[in-house]
């Protein structure tokens, strides 16, 4: 499929909710993006179109509201990004770093990607590096995308486990670094004596029973790796003494000194805790929360035991490395052996990139990862800066995220930085979406709709969606389901603080003109399907109307809707384990704003 507008057929108008009219000529529609107002171009793509086609649902599930239509323009994202005349292709959704470790609920790198190259230019229109913001910054797929294609990269990560790997995901180290750093680290590893070293067994900070979820020869062993990582870590160690001629340039253009270099280092080898860990203990491999099922325990008692600790660990970091020294043959045209075996983005880029380092933009985008909260973050150098937003925040009432990361977290608690140290607690209910709340400190009266936090008129709330949403509110807290109360009042905060806080947020660093992608999933809670994108952009066009969005917006004022359009789930890892009582959700939505100028 090509976004390129086909052959001049006969005019006519698609209309979507809200009075959002697009161009159609045949099964094609054309959006109105409104190119002369981006700021991220330093010239305008022209005409873009997509499919019409109906949204897919899946059995019993009713999609559209009376009076709207069944069809949307289709994104088939993984089409898009490789059709596009740059000469990139992305073979699959693990390439570079990408799957550097994994982690729940991720976005296919396709997406950003073709956001990206599609509505940002090599310079935005003041001659300058696009700079683009993921504000559920996640596992750092948005950073890689932005980093790779010469973009400069802002986002905001709650959860110190995957401010973590975005970080390591999107910072080159030269593969004689990464290789010496190894070498080193292992040795260390090595010479560790084959016991429980208490003084660097792991506390876990909540109730959580270590012995539950590790067995013990598992703790005896992930002991030794972090005896192995702190003297590692506290050595006096020469990372920048090898390195080859091409490597010391980019580095020293870059002024990455020993001791960044060696605290990137550091970060993987850390991370490395977290995959070694992920892989050794009692839960379930593949379910995205911490699950210890009686088939595993069947298992265990058979003698199926988790592997060793130690060969895991050492395949992990052999594995992560290869990914590393391929981004880093990707951002400079190297050819370093040990990459991993797959070739990714042929044909992309003439120049010598790694003798050409003024003209490299990937070599000088940026990478800013910041511990910061989706709904109330704050950046002043970042205010109106912002050229480009992309994000895929999580599913309300999904999957415990704090959960899902909890036990990597534990192990590496004592290695995160001085702005990651969390209380499990405050961590495990700050999370957007998370079924974790506490309702004692509920106010009662519920249920709460969105009514409650509107401020504009009546008529106003009226011509929008949302009276659906407190519909479906109402209808969950009146289930007969012990946790009846709490979902209600998870998709009433999810929307009501959630959205209408991230949502403003992004619209404080957006430059005027700039889109914001979001691409959100609809999930059923309680039996009743969630129409998330729908709300969103309600929320988003009257974002001024709500209480609690900050205090910054007039009343009026809210972001222009470009349109929504949709593009088929592949990839259900999210929703292993899961009932769906109201259908299998057959596809994410992207709904695309706009500032206006």
């Amino acid at each position: 499929m090509s976004d390129e507008a086909s052959a001049p057929e006969s005019e006519s108008v698609y209309t979507q909710y809200g009075g959002v009219r697009m161009k159609r000529r045949g099964s094609r529609v054309v959006p109105d993006f409104r190119f002369d107002d981006n700021p991220g171009t330093s010239r305008s793509p022209g005409e873009i179109s997509y499919s019409l086609g109906a949204v897919p649902k899946g059995k019993d599930v009713t999609y559209a509201f009376e009076g709207e239509p069944e069809e949307y323009p289709e994104v088939d994202f993984r089409t898009l990004a490789n059709a596009l005349d740059d000469g990139r292709t992305i073979p699959n959704t693990t390439y570079l770093t990408h799957a550097i470790h994994k982690h729940p609920a991720i976005f296919i790198p396709h997406i950003p990607s073709y956001v990206v190259r599609r509505f940002t230019t090599g310079e935005n229109e003041d001659g300058e590096r696009p700079l683009v913001l993921d504000p559920f910054s996640g596992s750092g797929t948005t950073g890689v995308e932005a980093k790779i294609n010469g973009r400069d990269y802002v986002g905001i990560e709650i959860n110190p486990l995957s401010r973590l790997v975005s970080e390591v995901a999107t910072a080159p180290i030269p593969p004689t670094a990464l290789e010496r750093a190894e070498n080193e680290f292992l040795a260390r590893l090595e010479r560790t004596d084959e016991r429980l070293y208490d003084e660097y067994d792991a506390e876990f900070l909540d109730r959580t029973d270590k012995y539950h979820w590790f067995e013990p020869a598992a703790i005896r062993d992930l002991s030794r790796i972090r005896k192995a990582l702190a003297e590692f870590i506290d050595s006096e160690f020469d990372l920048l003494g090898e390195l080859t001629d091409g490597e010391r340039a980019a580095v020293e253009d870059l002024g990455v000194n020993e001791g960044e270099l060696e605290r990137r280092s550091n970060r993987w080898l850390t991370l490395m805790i977290a995959n070694t860990v992920f892989e050794v203990s009692n839960a379930d491999p593949g379910i995205s929360k911490a699950y210890k099922s009686k088939k595993m325990r069947r298992r265990i008692e058979r003698g199926d035991h988790p592997p060793d600790a130690l060969e895991t660990h050492e395949k992990q970091i052999a594995e992560s490395r290869a990914k590393l020294v391929e981004l880093w043959n990707e951002l400079y045209a190297t050819d370093y052996s040990g990459g991993s075996v797959q070739r990714t983005l042929g044909g992309f880029g003439t120049t010598d990139r790694q003798e050409d380092l003024e003209n490299n933009a990937a070599h000088r985008a940026t990478v800013d990862i910041r511990i910061g909260d989706a709904r109330t973050f704050d950046l002043p150098e970042y205010r109106e800066e912002v050229d480009l937003a992309i994000t895929s925040p999580p599913y309300i009432n999904a999957m415990n995220y704090y959960r899902g990361s909890k036990l990597r977290l534990f192990w590496l608690y004592d290695f995160l930085e001085a702005d990651e140290k969390f209380d499990a607690k405050e961590l495990r209910q700050s999370i957007v979406g998370t079924n974790s709340v506490s309702m004692s400190e509920v106010r009662r009266g519920l249920p709460a709709s969105l009514r409650d936090v509107w401020r504009g008129t009546d008529k106003g709330y009226e011509r929008t969606r949302l009276p659906h949403l407190d519909e479906d509110i109402a209808a969950i807290h009146g289930l007969d389901h012990n946790e009846s109360e709490r979902k209600a009042y998870v998709t009433w905060k999810f929307f009501a603080e959630g959205m209408v806080r991230n949502l403003a947020r992004v619209y404080e660093h957006l430059k005027p003109g700039a889109y914001y992608f979001f691409v959100i999933g609809e999930n059923t809670i309680g039996t009743r399907l969630i129409h998330s994108h729908k709300y969103v952009a309600d929320i988003a066009r009257n974002l001024g109307s709500f209480a609690g969005h900050g205090d910054a917006l007039a009343e009026g004022e809210g972001y222009r809707l470009v349109g929504s359009a949709w593009d088929s789930i592949t990839n259900r890892d999210l929703f292993q384990g899961r009932k769906h009582d109201g259908g299998v959700i057959e596809c994410e939505l992207a709904t695309i704003l706009q500032k206006p100028k």
